[in-house]
């Protein structure tokens, strides 16, 4: 069982999954990878480093520890992992990347080289996540904060374009050329103006020739990594051309624009049009279907759309559901033979205002009679989400 610790509770002995949450710059040096704690002085060093908590895995947890290494490898365990398991190591590794993609940020903003060695070795955990448990990962990467859009987005992107690609048996090379595209294909955004990223209301005809720069920038910040696959600098590069030739920067058309090019297009605006953001709600993943579907042809390849779409989902894992019984949940598993009946967590009774023992309802069963009743958006409830996604649902 996996779970969140205060660094002041950490001892020797326990086994760190990941770190939670740190503070001060991140620029700070890289944090020891996963295992288990072996002695005071390595948590005196997390501690100097701004650890503020850890995800703990409390089936690896030791009592004694051996004299070989500060950090030991996991044992191995044939015993099956739980979803609540799969779902809170795909958290830790979606909080390491946020960690990761701030320190890039922070250089790139600075003027300083960043280590893509660290980037590379995050989109090979992405790929181990994903197939693994892919639901898990997605499930994990719904849990978003309007204020930490910028990293969260580039996140999302990488684990969609992940899935994206994995549904279309594209090779292991090119998942993971397409994950380090995604994880970078924004980086540019931290050399435009905050007032004109975060503006509430319409940009004037100047800022949006800014914004539209991103591209231009995260092109240049990218440009001496020899480690960065060409598929991903073509991410980078085209995730804003449009089949009809206005998009930009190269105002590229058709088939001028990579495989990779349109995927990330659409990977791109279905988290953007999803996600919370400072000036506005995130629709559900319905209504950015729709918008996909009427843009195709002119905007984005129709063809590869719907296989997107396939991909993800009628009711995508992580969304939120309310059933004709009154219950609220989360879908955390699809049902590939009947889309509409996936497997949800249930929380809350939404007619009584109130949460329930939380309990999974596999509505694919043939003897389950609920059903879904509409999607909800979280920014709607008077619920704190991210606290119920921490205490219940990483804990089974």
């Amino acid at each position: 069982m996996f779970k969140k610790l205060p660094i002041e509770s950490l001892s020797v002995g326990m086994y760190v999954e990941a770190v939670a949450e740190r503070s001060g710059s991140a620029q700070a040096a890289k944090v020891a990878k996963k295992g288990i704690i072996k002695s005071p002085e390595v948590i005196e060093k997390l501690k100097a480093v701004g650890v503020i908590s850890v995800i703990v895995d409390t089936a690896k947890t030791i009592t004694e520890t051996s004299p070989t290494s500060e950090v030991a490898a996991p044992a191995n365990s044939n015993k099956a992992r739980s979803f609540s398991d799969k779902l809170a190591s795909a958290h830790a590794l979606y909080q390491q990347a946020k960690q990761l993609q701030a320190q890039a940020l922070d250089n790139i903003s600075e003027g300083r080289a960043f280590d893509m060695s660290a980037f590379v070795e995050l989109s090979d955990g992405f790929v181990e996540s994903l197939f693994d448990d892919q639901d898990a990962l997605l499930c994990a990467s719904m849990m978003k904060n309007k204020d930490d859009y910028l990293l969260e987005h580039s996140i999302n992107v990488a684990l969609l374009l992940g899935a994206f690609a994995r549904y279309l048996e594209r090779p292991m090379e090119e998942i993971k050329a397409l994950i380090l595209g995604g994880f970078l294909h924004d980086v540019g955004k931290v050399k435009v103006a905050d007032g004109i990223l975060k503006k509430p209301g319409k940009l004037t005809p100047e800022e949006y020739q800014e914004m539209k720069r991103h591209v231009e920038y995260g092109i240049a910040a990218v440009a001496n990594q020899a480690q960065l696959p060409q598929i991903a600098k073509q991410v980078i590069a085209e995730h804003h051309e449009r089949l009809n030739g206005k998009g930009y920067p190269a105002g590229l058309s058709g088939d001028e624009i990579s495989l990779y090019g349109r995927m990330a297009a659409i990977a791109d605006c279905y988290d953007a049009i999803i996600s919370v953001r400072c000036y506005k709600d995130g629709e559900v993943a319905g209504r950015a279907f729709k918008i996909l579907l009427n843009d195709s042809g002119s905007h984005f390849d129709t063809e590869l759309v719907g296989k997107f779409i396939k991909c993800i989902g009628v009711y995508p894992v992580g969304t939120l559901v309310e059933l004709k019984s009154g219950r609220l949940g989360m879908v955390i598993r699809k049902n590939l033979q009947n889309p509409l009946r996936p497997l949800i967590k249930v929380f809350y009774n939404w007619r009584q205002k109130h949460f329930i023992e939380s309990r999974e309802v596999d509505l694919g069963r043939t003897f389950e009679e609920d059903e879904i009743e509409r999607t909800v958006r979280a920014e709607s409830l008077s619920i704190d989400i991210p606290r119920y996604f921490e205490e219940f649902m990483l804990t089974g």
